[in-house]
């Protein structure tokens, strides 16, 4: 990636549907990679509508998130209040208008397995009407989807429950923060080998900014484009806001927390 390429850069490599709907197995990093890829097209100059759709797991998803996003001047749709916090299966209904709403781009953060792939069976006809590409978020360090065939298993059960088809491939391999530009480098390659097999493209490969000089090396010429994230997400465990360091528009600064 040269020097300077901001989010927004990376967000126009490619030419977006009406609804990006974005999945993963549990600890994919999912909701990061929604975040960074909200932001990407906001800083282009779209309006962008985020829906909370993650009805596997309540506690580390964009609801946790949403007062700020909209301050930021987000649209974010939780799901009714009643629901916001517990683990049932509610979505917000006006889901259903978003989808059709031709002034905003529309960001689906879908549920963290196969079982919430579930959720999108009930909008799977409004999708393909208004155009669609369900993103598959995959860490090939995660046993669900550690090899290139283990993936082609996750991408046939998520295609099955919902009846829509994934158009793309997001490698976000990571092992927390022991991850090396290597762990990077040889988790893409098996990204890469199942979308081969797949006939799928790999569309970005995740990277923490100050490993991506490293990570590129490795990787060489003509990889998949690295996507420096930025980290928005608070854990469990960890005190502060998720704002609490100024986010840089430059891409590669990454803004992380």
């Amino acid at each position: 990636m040269s020097e300077g390429r901001t989010l927004a850069d990376m967000a126009g490599l490619y030419d977006w549907p009406r609804v990006v709907a974005v999945t993963g197995a549990l600890g994919s990093g999912k909701t990061e990679f929604v975040l960074n890829l909200a932001r990407g097209l906001k800083e282009a100059g779209e309006r962008v509508t985020i829906a909370d759709a993650d009805i596997i797991n309540p506690y580390f998803c964009i609801r946790q998130v949403s007062d700020q996003l909209e301050r930021e001047g987000f649209t974010v749709l939780n799901p009714p209040e009643a629901a916001k916090w517990s683990d049932m299966s509610v979505l917000n209904p006006s889901i259903a208008r978003a989808i059709v709403d031709e002034g905003a781009r529309l960001i689906l953060d879908i549920g963290g397995d196969a079982v919430g792939v579930r959720a999108l069976t009930q909008f799977a006809p409004d999708l393909i009407r208004a155009g669609y590409r369900l993103l598959l978020v995959v860490n090939a360090f995660r046993p669900a989807t550690g090899s290139p065939e283990a993936i082609a298993r996750m991408r046939i059960k998520m295609e099955s429950l919902c009846g829509l088809e994934v158009g793309g491939l997001i490698a976000n391999c990571h092992l927390m923060e022991s991850t090396t530009a290597a762990d990077v480098a040889e988790g893409v390659r098996v990204v890469r080998d199942a979308g081969e097999k797949l006939n799928l493209p790999v569309l970005y490969a995740t990277v923490l900014p100050e490993l991506l000089e490293e990570a590129e090396r490795l990787l060489g010429p003509g990889s998949v484009p690295l996507w420096p994230l930025a980290r928005y997400m608070q854990r469990p465990w960890e005190g502060e806001s998720m704002w609490s360091a100024p986010v840089r528009q430059d891409a590669r600064g990454g803004g992380l927390v």
